[in-house]
């Protein structure tokens, strides 16, 4: 399973303002569901990643843990029409859901008898 997010802040052991312990790279995301997140960026695109992007994380169980955790590592940087219409496509299901939460409830009619 995978979820888009879109990078407002990337975060290097070289940037100027970050003192790391390691050279990995994280950044923080809007997700599509409007949680603000941090998580890694897999090696192979750490050096890619900008903000304003939007990406896939994997989601997918992380299989060297015991308890199934996400592995929460943002994989893939997806541009132009193919992330337009995956935005587009999770944004629609956020706003049905939260039209259904903001939805009044109907009492229950109490019994007349």
């Amino acid at each position: 399973m995978y979820h888009p997010g879109k990078i407002l802040e990337v975060f290097k052991a070289h940037d100027k303002d970050v003192v790391s312990s390691d050279s990995s790279v994280q950044a923080t995301m809007r997700m599509w569901d409007e949680n603000v997140l941090t998580m890694l960026v897999a090696q192979k695109i750490a050096g890619k990643v900008k903000s304003g992007q939007t990406v896939l994380v994997d989601y997918r169980p992380d299989n060297s843990m015991k308890a199934p955790v996400p592995s929460h590592t943002v994989v893939k940087i997806i541009s132009g029409k193919k992330a337009d219409a995956v935005w587009k496509a999770y944004r629609e299901v956020y706003e049905k859901q939260q039209k259904k939460a903001a939805a009044p409830v109907q009492p229950a009619q109490s019994y007349i008898g």
